[in-house]
């Protein structure tokens, strides 16, 4: 369990004072946040500076790191990753998987068996032909990884045949979203424990007499022209140390988390968001005899999270306020569900909820001590939603004690994050004896659609229904997805759109400008 939870639950890290409640019914600091954000609407633009175009279009490395993109480390390899291998299916910028090695697939009439059809006519790099045992070697892999292991839970078995190009997942319960789940990159059977195995991607890894670069793959099956034929790779030990070389023009482009304390780089930058399924949250403890084991008070709390001043003001508008645990870019997401915040309307449903006694509650919010940038927005959330009777007071706790308190029931609230799968399956997260169900949030009702959304083969008409039950019973109430971000120096790379699975998305579309 407590694996799973390292994987998926990167809980929202904060360190924080005790918080005292609002003696007057007022809706502090909105209207400050609205005058700061019309002030910076009026401010005048600067002029543009001249754009210096490098030599090369170079990228960061870790020399002494494996390649590998089923085990080799977060950022800077996962990039450099991303075009010497493709997955089966490639998510767009909605979350929507689009065929890449794969060119189709079919269910059985259970739900519970899902064909591929490999992709004929494929050549991996070194000139040999992809196979569907390949896809299937590459798929027990990463079934018994750390990267991609929960999201492969429910494969029960992998098979294939080659004659037919075929591989077969069994699962062991329905998931119609299996197919969002299969961003994964194809490695070579048999060349995984090389430092740099062999893929069917863009690029193929060279070693030079000058280094280490990437090479235009001439056997790419896409038989597209790329943007530059070449790309040197630089060394950087550490994340830190990529920053630098991005700061001194030695690379030219680095994906970040906007909310690290090291992503500070000098110089014109562009920045180009990429989404992704990290949900930050408030999470209830529903048991019996606490105050949020009622809907009507978690539904007057979640009214009154002001979360479009959360994702402008302290996430720098790297994130994208959420009411449901769908990322808004998806289509999935129910806008149309959505209810405008209204001080004059949390009041009311506080007070329906019957917090309007006059006798103050001293409720306890639980966060981490580890992130010092996420301080202010549980402070902001505590500040703002200690009305009428009550009393939010922010208690930041060492990792260990606080997982420790999760576990223990020790809280009313808590602030969360959660790497959500992309087949958005919130089973573990809000499901009777889920994993990751700290709050102990239990409802027949909610089962019985979270298990109709993964089986449904509308996963529209699924999504929605479940959202307007959520939106009823708030057994947790999100607040926004996290975005990452791609810095490139300004006027380099034109025509970029990241997306969640990849950097380089539609990479051939790219024009990177050099210097004359």
């Amino acid at each position: 369990m407590r694996r799973i939870f390292a994987l998926l639950l990167l809980l929202l890290v904060l360190t924080g004072c005790e918080t005292s409640g609002n003696a007057e019914l007022t809706d502090p600091g909105w209207e400050a946040y609205q005058q700061q954000e019309q002030q910076s609407q009026e401010e005048t633009t600067q002029p543009e500076e001249t754009v210096d175009y490098p030599a090369a279009f170079s990228l960061a490395y870790h020399r002494d790191h494996t390649l590998d993109p089923i085990t080799c480390g977060e950022g800077v390899q996962q990039d450099v990753a991303a075009l010497l291998f493709e997955p089966l299916f490639q998510l767009n910028g909605s979350f929507e998987p689009e065929p890449e090695l794969c060119t189709g697939y079919a269910w059985d009439e259970t739900g519970l068996v899902c064909t591929l059809t490999v992709r004929q006519g494929v050549l991996f790099s070194d000139g040999t032909t992809l196979t569907a045992s390949d896809v299937a070697a590459t798929l027990r892999r990463a079934a018994a990884s750390e990267r991609y292991g929960y999201r492969l839970r429910q494969v029960a078995s992998i098979t294939y045949s080659n004659a037919a190009g075929e591989v077969v997942l069994t699962l062991s319960s329905p998931n119609q979203g299996l197919i969002a789940l299969l961003d994964i990159p194809v490695v070579k059977s048999g060349t995984e424990n090389q430092p740099v195995p062999t893929g069917t991607g863009p690029y193929l890894f060279v070693t030079g007499s000058e280094g280490d670069y990437l090479q235009a793959n001439g056997d790419w099956w896409r038989n597209e022209t790329l943007p530059v034929s070449t790309i040197p790779l630089v060394h950087a030990k550490d994340l830190d140390t990529a920053v630098h070389l991005f700061s001194t023009r030695q690379i030219e482009l680095l994906t970040v988390d906007p909310t690290g304390d090291h992503t500070a780089a000098a110089g014109q930058v562009q920045e180009t968001d990429r989404p992704t399924t990290l949900m930050q949250f408030i999470g209830f403890n529903t048991a019996e005899g606490r105050l949020f084991s009622s809907a009507e008070a978690r539904s007057a709390f979640s009214g009154g999270i002001q979360r479009e001043m959360l994702a402008d003001a302290f996430l720098s508008g790297h994130a994208r306020a959420a009411q449901f645990p769908l990322s808004p870019v998806s289509p999935l997401y129910p806008e149309d569900l959505e209810e405008s915040y209204s001080y004059d309307a949390t009041i009311a449903a506080l007070t329906a909820a019957g917090q309007d006694t006059g006798v103050t509650q001293t409720l306890t919010m639980l966060v981490s001590e580890e992130d010092s940038f996420r301080v202010s927005c549980a402070q902001y959330i505590a500040e703002n939603l200690s009305l009428l009777d009550w009393e939010i007071t922010v208690v930041a706790l060492p990792w260990e004690e606080y997982l420790a308190a999760l576990e223990a029931g020790e809280f009313d609230l808590y602030c969360g994050e959660v790497k959500l799968t992309a087949d958005w399956d919130l089973r573990d997260l809000i499901g009777t004896g889920g994993s990751m169900n700290y709050g102990g949030y239990s409802d027949p009702v909610t089962d019985a659609l979270l298990l109709a959304f993964a089986s449904a083969s509308d996963r529209a008409a699924g999504a929605r229904q479940l959202c307007a039950h959520l939106q009823d019973t708030v057994p947790i109430a999100p607040v926004c997805f996290r975005d990452y971000t791609v810095l490139t120096h300004t006027g380099v790379v034109e025509d970029m759109a990241p997306t969640p699975g990849s950097t380089f998305y539609a990479l051939e579309n790219w024009t990177i400008h050099l210097e004359p």
